[in-house]
């Protein structure tokens, strides 16, 4: 079968791979579209220490079920379309046993550690698919940035009528948006790209805005928001985020960034501000966004390349980030 096959910083092609031999227990996927995300175009320029080449990158992945493991009874049906988990814990450790399994201290992911979804095919183990009926590959290989949203509102604990900023405008922001104006929260989206503050306005954000130190102050007359989402990946995105917080809201940490983030004492005594991170995802709750906003999630898709110009995808997604919100590789 062919596989793309990152070999060095800024380097992938298409290569023929012997097609994959599963385990007793591991179903087959034709892959029929991949997502590339933010982690996808930093591993391919060698800015991720902790992966190596060669690498079979694509963790956002919707095909069709080919074959389940023999014995197997369960819900999924061979052609059935299918979402793919990428996370994968252990189970076993201490984070795992108390239900806090993201932070697995053996977590691996299907194109990260693992072969990813950038092939004709894909093996994973049973419990990483999720039957998406209904949806076409582009939909459900964006699932699973929706998954990260919804983790991310989880983590939030959102109530009521509460009033949220989301922090960057890429892809797992305004997931974020997509899901949260459709539960009724109002949401204030800050970017610094125009195109992306008036997709955000398309998809239910209630206000817009280029960075600005007090666009949540003048929103909420004073107040700060309820839970500010920090999904830029920034430094200044983390201060803005948390600058942005009204007395007892929360500070969700979504953007994969080096950064410290430095909190005045008194906001977390005083004032009651409490900060959490939100890593890995929760795809049955993304699978009900995705299936009740495909009209919303049909405008994340900037650009579809076939497998034999991975390599343009790539380039295209790092050269044109104003006008990049999902590029999907197809197959």
């Amino acid at each position: 079968m062919r596989a793309a096959v990152t070999t060095a910083p800024g380097t992938i092609a298409v290569e023929q791979v012997p097609d994959p031999d599963p385990g007793p227990g591991d179903p087959v996927v034709d892959v029929g579209a991949v997502g590339l995300c933010g982690t996808d175009l930093h591993m391919f320029l060698g800015e991720r220490h902790d992966t190596g080449f060669p690498l079979r990158q694509g963790h956002e992945v919707g095909g069709t079920l080919a074959a389940l493991p023999r014995g197997y009874d369960g819900p999924l049906q061979v052609g059935q379309t299918v979402t793919v988990d990428p996370a994968i814990p252990c189970g076993r450790c201490r984070p795992c046993t108390r239900g806090a399994w993201p932070a697995c201290t053996a977590f691996r992911a299907l194109g990260v550690a693992l072969p990813g979804g950038l092939a004709d095919r894909l093996v994973v183990p049973v419990g990483q698919l999720h039957g998406a009926g209904g949806l076409t590959a582009v939909e459900a290989a964006l699932v699973e940035p929706f998954s990260i949203a919804a983790m991310a509102l989880a983590r939030a604990e959102l109530r009521g009528d509460e009033r949220l900023a989301v922090v960057g405008g890429g892809p797992i922001g305004l997931a974020i948006t997509v899901a949260a104006a459709a539960r009724g929260h109002a949401v204030l989206v800050s970017d610094p790209v125009p195109a992306r503050r008036a997709l955000a306005a398309e998809l239910g954000a209630e206000r817009v805005t280029a960075p600005d130190p007090d666009a949540v102050a003048d929103w909420t007359r004073g107040e700060g928001a309820d839970v500010a989402f920090e999904a830029s990946g920034t430094r200044p995105g983390l201060d803005a985020a948390l600058a942005g917080i009204g007395r007892g809201g929360r500070l969700v940490v979504v953007g994969v960034a080096a950064h410290d983030l430095v909190v005045p004492v008194p906001r977390v005594l005083f004032e009651g501000v409490t900060i959490v991170g939100a890593r890995a995802g929760l795809f049955p709750e993304a699978l009900e966004v995705v299936a009740a906003q495909r009209a919303a999630v049909a405008r994340f898709v900037s650009r579809e390349v076939p497998l034999a110009d991975v390599a343009g995808a790539f380039g295209y997604a790092i050269e044109h980030p104003e006008d990049v919100v999902k590029v999907l590789v197809s197959p």
